[in-house]
């Protein structure tokens, strides 16, 4: 199983800027904190290190297809026993969103979740060396044309759920439309270099990775690029520590979503349009869009951002629990 990634975290409140052309933001440059080989190591061989990456990469062009299914249920099952801050993240969140389900089918539906996610990793990986061994559903197209048709920037408002990167990438190419799509750097400056590397190879003109290194600078860049309509898409589902969080209470949970993007959506009027990639079977995917969703104009941004919040998180809520083992975070989402 892949490391487990890094989110695509959202922007700060932006600040108003001209319309020019966004530069993607670089990965902060690495520690200079001095580190013993004994640790580099055990830093490069962990679910974040560059090593365990490159063994990926090496399975995955070596690995027939036959053997892809069975192999990585077992390597799974075996991150999924020892990844315990991960486990017991998904558990949690599982156990807030699901609280009518027993514990063990919480349990199987948690180690789904680390399934789904090494699944949807291998075929991203496909995907990035140029294997065209994708297919792809839409579901909800006339939501997108009507989005498309909207004389205002447009942002897509999606969640942590299939093969991101390839979906924003096909879309794009297919769809006749720039994608940027925020992510955070990965903590491993080495792993870095390699997704970046990867990233670079879906672009194509059309889509454009845009590095979340700086909140200030990064809010800037998407305003600019709503302004001149392009379109962002975001992970909104959750915010990471040391970002800017906005606390959602929702009966007996709080969500903790980014508030990034639902500022920038107030600021720019943009047109949310809720996307969810869900991964349909041996590397096929769906992506369903749903009627898109507006910041109340008529109130000030500070207003418009927890009312469009709320909208979102319902309807995020409905998608998870009609496929949960879907959602593929592996930190709390919700306030202890």
């Amino acid at each position: 199983m892949p490391p487990v990634p890094s989110a695509s975290p959202a922007p700060p409140e932006p600040a108003s800027a001209p319309a020019t052309a966004p530069t993607p933001a670089t990965a902060p440059a690495p520690s200079t904190a001095p580190t013993s080989a004994p640790e580099a190591l055990s830093e490069r061989c962990s679910l974040y290190g560059d090593v365990t990456w490159r063994l990926l990469l090496g399975g995955v062009r070596a690995c027939p297809s036959w053997l892809e299914a069975p192999f990585i249920a077992g390597w799974s099952f075996v991150i999924f026993l020892l990844a315990t801050s991960q486990r017991r993240a998904v558990l949690g969140n599982l156990k807030k969103l699901l609280p009518d389900r027993t514990p063990p089918v919480r349990l199987w539906l948690a180690w789904r979740t680390f399934y789904q996610f090494a699944r949807a990793a291998v075929d991203g990986i496909r995907f990035q060396q140029g294997d065209k061994v994708l297919a792809w559903e839409v579901e909800g197209l006339e939501h997108f044309q009507a989005a498309n048709a909207q004389d205002r920037p447009v942002m897509l408002f999606t969640a942590h759920m299939g093969s991101y990167d390839s979906a924003a990438a096909f879309f794009a190419e297919k769809m006749g439309r720039h994608f940027f799509a925020v992510r955070l750097p990965e903590r491993n400056p080495r792993l870095q270099a390699l997704r970046e590397e990867g990233l670079r190879r879906m672009e194509r003109g059309s889509y454009t990775a845009l590095y979340n290194s700086s909140e200030n600078i990064l809010a800037v860049e998407l305003l600019r690029a709503l302004q001149r309509r392009d379109w962002v898409a975001i992970q909104a589902d959750r915010a990471l520590p040391g970002l800017t969080v906005l606390p959602l209470e929702d009966g007996a949970k709080t969500w903790l979503l980014p508030k990034g993007p639902f500022m920038l959506a107030a600021s720019s009027g943009a047109c949310c349009l809720p996307a969810f990639v869900r991964r349909m079977g041996h590397r096929r995917y769906r992506v369903t869009f749903h009627p898109p969703l507006f910041p109340d104009a008529s109130a000030g941004r500070a207003a418009a951002a927890p009312g469009l919040a709320t909208r979102w998180a319902a309807l995020l809520e409905k998608v998870i629990r009609q496929h949960p083992d879907q959602w593929l975070v592996f930190e709390p989402a919700f306030q202890p």
